[in-house]
């Protein structure tokens, strides 16, 4: 796996990665996400304004922040695997929202 980031997120006291091939998905299925707010997704990782747990992955957080300068004001959503047994977290992929979907907070 070759590594096109990497990140620092205090909440999990560890460096994240964005691997080649998971920059590429996001290039493909998210356009104008990556590399154009390379800033905003460490600024989401580093301060997150909200965490959400994935429903469909248990090892998987939703990393959400609220920023004015992506186009007309967009939330950044990172979506983070973490292994803790392999101290190994991993970026699958990253996109902007207008609105938040219904979610249970436990972190803000």
């Amino acid at each position: 796996m070759t590594t096109a980031a990497t990140f620092y997120c205090p909440h999990l006291n560890a460096n994240i990665t964005l691997s080649r091939s998971r920059a590429q998905h996001i290039i493909e299925q998210h356009p104008h996400t990556w590399p154009d707010f390379r800033t905003e997704i460490a600024a989401t990782l580093a301060n997150p304004d909200r965490i959400f747990p994935s429903k469909s992955d248990p090892e998987a957080q939703q990393f959400v922040k609220w920023f004015n300068t992506i186009r007309t004001g967009r939330y950044m959503i990172v979506i983070v695997v973490s292994q803790n047994d392999l101290d190994r977290h991993w970026i699958i992929t990253a996109y902007t929202m207008r609105k938040l979907p219904k979610h249970k907070q436990y972190r803000t």
